[in-house]
């Protein structure tokens, strides 16, 4: 194909892409590089959609260290 970077986030798929030597990147490294780019004001609302209404889980320490690294770590984690 001769893509630089894979989107992926499934866990299987990340070793396989590893193992084939493909960079790849999630959909929160895609936020958190949009916000970087200032392509978007905020990852927080974002993040909290993709939970509350397409039902990507996130866990809990992960949320809150994406938000860390876009200076948004205020925020709390939504309630389960």
């Amino acid at each position: 194909m001769g893509a630089d970077q894979v989107l992926i986030d499934e866990r299987r798929g990340r070793r396989i892409a590893a193992r084939l030597n493909l960079r790849y990147t999630g959909i929160l490294g895609i936020l958190v590089e949009a916000k970087n780019r200032r392509l978007i004001s905020e990852v927080k609302p974002l993040l909290d959609a993709l939970i509350d209404r397409a039902g990507f889980w996130v866990a809990a320490p992960l949320y809150s260290s994406v938000l860390q690294i876009v200076d948004e770590e205020k925020n709390k984690p939504p309630q389960d």
